[in-house]
């Protein structure tokens, strides 16, 4: 935990305060938004309120941020935007050292409800004076809505990494669910998985998994919630993963936030816990 505290600590310490505008109507007693392009929002003074719909696909400014660390939501970047994200991906094992697994990553709106995203994937491990820190490899994600939001229920959306990680290559492809509840209720859901690219079983290291996470909108900046995880692996002996725990989502401005997740490990096959940071700057 201390690892963790000290990097939320330099990262808060370190975001610049950006400006963000737009313009809104009232519907009887709630104030509603609707902003054509997402970079009117970036550049408005006011921090603008998350349930603000926004982009060519009417979806809620919410679902264009990392609300919940583990759990994907639809695309995250309208056509012709950019973000880049900052993770830290802290797993702390029962039966060795913490690792720190830390990527930066890229996203891109390119249009025609789909996103693309670049990562480089850098790890810390170890412990004493065995510490070791490597670059890991990179990977690329592509991620399809299957309708404008509100269209279909859940907001369907598919994806697909390609991993090339230590002489290894990797897929993942998943199916995103999220959509609001209520006025200030978000929830998402994935379906994961994960395998390298091998002609022996034993080296697919093949894994299935699902998350679930849900967040009540406390205000323009703050949002808290929880998550679940589980993981199912195939390979050196079959494992299953049970996680649970909290989340919180804070945003600084309409260009940064900070989304954080502590997930304690629920039986011996999990890890003590596994906790993500991540932080964001969009352009």
């Amino acid at each position: 935990m201390k690892k963790i505290i000290i990097i939320i600590c330099f990262l808060t310490f370190n975001f610049n305060y950006g400006q963000s505008s737009s313009s809104a109507i009232l519907k009887g007693a709630e104030e509603q938004v609707k902003v054509q392009n997402l970079k009117e929002v970036i550049i408005s003074e006011s921090l603008i309120p998350l349930q603000t719909k926004v982009g060519e696909y009417n979806q809620p400014l919410w679902s264009t941020i990392r609300m919940f660390p583990s759990t994907r939501i639809y695309v995250m970047n309208p056509p012709g935007t950019l973000m880049y994200e900052k993770w830290f991906d802290i797993r702390d094992r029962r039966d060795g050292p913490t690792q720190i697994r830390m990527r930066d990553e890229f996203t891109f709106g390119i249009g025609n409800r789909l996103q693309l995203d670049l990562y480089s994937h850098t790890v810390f491990d170890g412990e004493n004076e065995n510490h070791t820190f490597e670059w890991k490899g990179f990977s690329g994600e592509v991620r399809y809505a299957l309708a404008d939001w509100g269209k279909i229920f859940g907001n369907p959306t598919l994806y697909f990494e390609y991993k090339l990680k230590k002489g290894t290559k990797g897929i993942e492809p998943k199916i995103l669910f999220g959509d609001n509840i209520g006025k200030r209720g978000i929830w998402g859901v994935n379906l994961i998985y994960e395998a390298n690219i091998a002609a022996l079983k034993e080296n697919q290291e093949r894994e299935y998994a699902y998350t679930m996470s849900y967040g009540t909108i406390v205000s323009k900046s703050l949002t808290v919630g929880a998550s679940h995880m589980f993981r199912y692996n195939d390979f050196g002996g079959t494992t299953r993963e049970f996680y649970v725990g909290p989340l919180v989502q804070y945003r600084f401005n309409n260009k940064a936030y900070i989304s954080l997740e502590y997930l304690p490990g629920l039986n011996q096959d999990a890890k003590k816990s596994r906790s993500m940071i991540i932080a964001a700057w969009r352009f």
